[in-house]
């Protein structure tokens, strides 16, 4: 079987984390670490293989991985033009006005260009959109990394980029996004008889949003920092449809599926998830490298091979839009009406 040459660019935290799952799979063959910083570049490649580089340009790859925001729309735009698929890790921009820019830049390229939604690609998330089709309610709950103390701008960044992940995924489990958006904020005191509005929460740690997409399909989001419980996880994701509730935790590799009232549900088999019976409730398991990276890669590098279509540009750019009014919600106290997200 022909394997399909990879590059990652940007070889931080997130770029090794792709490396490592692109090294994983059978179908890929990373050639390239690519990074300004050449240091960074070499272990990339020293600890999943490929060579140390400051560009692609002059290589030969079947796809490029973008993993360091903000991102160059420059080199993604030679990229695109260069017919090379190309996989950008989100968030895409700061702002709405500059996503839609980037997307318009690359609507024209011949080449595939995808977002990486990682959390669509977790096996229990697939689980559950077969358990609970068509869901009425759900809450997530994710909790951000404090990072070190010295480096207070690197919460700010992580609590930027979480409500992205999680906005989206909420979007792809209700098929559509949210009419209203109602986020827990207001406008900062600036005095004892005084109050003055600002473009950001008041507090840069936590986030609390409601999500209505309709009377019946209601969703929330809880975003704060701290440290994770150790037997939830960072992530929790729980959902209903009124017969059937479905809870993600323990680091999306656990789930308890349970039936509403006197109900009984008979989840389905899917590969790589174990099942077992506590009364009422399913125990549903997978396996630490079951996880949604590899699986992710997998769908990019050979699509039309997952059931999960990897998400565009379009849904990149939906994220960053409802990112914004939710924070243009808790800043201000009103509920953000969108007519188009």
């Amino acid at each position: 079987m022909r394997t399909h040459r990879i590059g990652i660019m940007g070889c931080g935290l997130r770029g090794r984390a792709f490396a490592a799952a692109v090294a994983s799979l059978d179908a890929a063959d990373l050639v390239l670490c690519i990074d300004e910083d050449p240091e960074a570049a070499a272990a990339c490649a020293g600890a999943h293989g490929g060579k140390a580089a400051a560009d692609w340009t002059g290589q030969t790859l079947d796809a490029l991985i973008m993993t360091q925001p903000p991102f160059d729309s420059d080199r993604l735009l030679a990229a695109a033009q260069a017919g090379m698929p190309v996989l950008v890790d989100p968030p895409l921009a700061r702002g709405v006005v500059d996503a839609r820019r980037m997307a318009r830049s690359v609507a024209d390229a011949p080449s595939r260009i995808g977002v990486a939604f990682a959390w669509r690609f977790e096996p229990l998330v697939q689980l559950l959109r077969e358990v609970v089709p068509a869901p009425r309610f759900a809450h997530a709950i994710a909790v951000v990394d404090p990072g070190g103390p010295r480096a207070p701008a690197s919460v700010q960044e992580t609590f930027w980029a979480t409500p992205h992940h999680a906005l989206d995924l909420l979007v792809h489990l209700f098929g559509a996004a949210p009419a209203e958006i109602v986020a827990d904020g207001g406008p900062l005191s600036t005095g004892q008889n005084a109050r003055a509005t600002v473009s950001v929460p008041p507090r840069a740690d936590a986030l609390v949003a409601d999500f209505y997409f309709d009377r019946e399909h209601h969703a929330s989001l809880t975003v704060a920092g701290g440290d994770a419980d150790p037997e939830l996880g960072p992530v929790v994701v729980d959902l209903t449809d009124g017969v059937t509730r479905v809870r993600i935790h323990s680091n999306w590799t656990a789930a308890e599926i349970q039936p509403v009232g006197d109900r009984s549900v008979d989840p389905p088999r899917l590969p790589g998830i174990t099942l077992e019976r506590d009364g009422p409730t399913w125990l549903a398991r997978v396996g630490v490298e079951c996880q949604s990276l590899r699986a992710l890669v997998q769908a990019f590098v050979c699509p039309g091979g997952s059931d999960t279509p990897v998400p565009d540009l379009s849904d990149g750019v939906r994220a960053v839009a409802l990112t914004r009014a939710v924070l243009a919600g808790a800043a201000s106290g009103r509920t953000q009406t969108l007519h188009a997200a």
